[in-house]
């Protein structure tokens, strides 16, 4: 998956039966609105998401043709981006150990209108026992500035609290990435820590 900046060790790791996905819900009061399908999927005003099984994943490991096809949309040149492609090969592996783990990790962002994919989006493992979840995204070059980050980041944060176990996602970034700066703050997150080579946000569950 894409990330919203360099990478610590994983804070995201749960107990084997926390985070289910929810079989139908909800947006909280006050999120952008969009809806569940049954497919895994979540549909913004823009994008639909589209959570990334085994199968999907293991074709964008080599065979752009039947990624596309399982998505269900072009696949732009840029994509997937390196970070992302470094990241498969482990989430494979995950989702072999724990197939019902799709939802906690990589989303793909398909613009609706256009039928193509615009980024990823995800997270980086169920939540934690304390109910941490930590979020990353990414849009491929030739969409970037054009809101798609903040809209996907938006969306997954609203499904994510919708679970009763997650107490709030976080996220982190590069201090010179203006651009994931504005992602998270437009998205409703708060810098809760500045360090030379990373800044911490969060997003905590409403009072």
């Amino acid at each position: 998956m894409s990330s919203s900046g360099p990478s610590k060790p994983c804070l995201c790791r749960g107990s084997p039966d926390r985070g289910r996905l929810s079989a139908r819900w909800s947006p909280p009061p006050g999120a952008l609105h969009f809806e569940y399908d049954g497919r895994v999927t979540l549909s913004t005003r823009r994008l639909r998401l589209v959570a990334c099984p085994l199968e999907l994943a293991q074709a964008l490991l080599g065979d752009r043709l039947e990624a596309g096809k399982r998505i269900g949309a072009a696949l732009p040149p840029e994509w997937p981006a390196p970070g992302l492609e470094e990241t498969l090969p482990l989430y494979v592996q995950e989702l072999l150990h724990d197939p019902a783990a799709v939802g906690w990790g990589i989303w793909i962002s398909v613009a609706r209108e256009a039928n193509v994919v615009v980024g990823d989006a995800g997270f980086k493992g169920r939540p934690d026992a304390s109910g941490i979840v930590e979020i990353g995204y990414g849009t491929a070059p030739v969409h970037r500035n054009r809101g798609y980050a903040t809209e996907a980041v938006r969306a997954l944060v609203g499904w994510a609290l919708t679970h009763p176990e997650v107490e709030r996602v976080v996220a982190e970034c590069a201090p010179e990435n203006a651009a994931s700066i504005r992602v998270l703050e437009k998205a409703g997150f708060r810098r809760i820590c500045a360090g030379e080579e990373s800044l911490r946000w969060e997003r905590p569950r409403p009072a």
